[in-house]
């Protein structure tokens, strides 16, 4: 009976000992984003008759992080930056707070009321806004990022 007590703490140690290791391993691989790269996006919306074409830009500096899209709607432009601070970092998991917003123009390219799916969730974009972003793996240069509170995915080059 004694020795079973002790084979059970042997595999009790070996068990935990195992875990703790795999937990290392999986808390030092590397992010999967380079830091300071810009990750780059397009893309278009139609309104109406006029297609609206915007431009978006990540790039995660640690301790910083900055958001940038550009719209176009016919000959009107628009540009808005979030600066951010990184309040939590993992593999999975990146968390920013919304320091600073500096935007072109006040005004909207479009009717918000009748294109509230176009508008670029700038209800979040608050100063003091902490919002999540799911880091999605993937097999490329690319990032892929689910944004939590905006209910969007986006997948950037870089």
């Amino acid at each position: 009976m004694k020795n079973n007590r002790v084979a059970w703490r042997h595999w009790l140690v070996i068990a935990a000992i195992f875990l703790a290791g795999l937990v290392m391993l999986l808390i030092t691989l590397p992010r999967p984003y380079i830091n300071s790269q810009p990750y780059r996006t397009e893309g278009r919306n139609f309104i109406e008759h006029e297609v609206m074409e915007s431009k978006e830009a990540l790039t995660i500096s640690e301790p910083s992080a900055v958001i940038s899209v550009l719209e176009r709607l016919g000959d009107k432009e628009r540009h808005v930056a979030v600066g951010a601070s990184l309040v939590d970092t993992s593999r999975w998991r990146v968390k920013i707070k919304v320091e600073d917003i500096q935007a072109s123009s006040q005004t909207e390219l479009f009717d918000v009321s009748r294109h509230s799916d176009l508008l670029f969730a700038r209800q979040y974009f608050r100063l003091g806004s902490i919002l999540s972003l799911v880091i999605i793996p993937t097999d490329s240069d690319a990032l892929c990022y689910y944004f939590l509170e905006l209910d969007r995915m986006r997948c950037m080059d870089n």
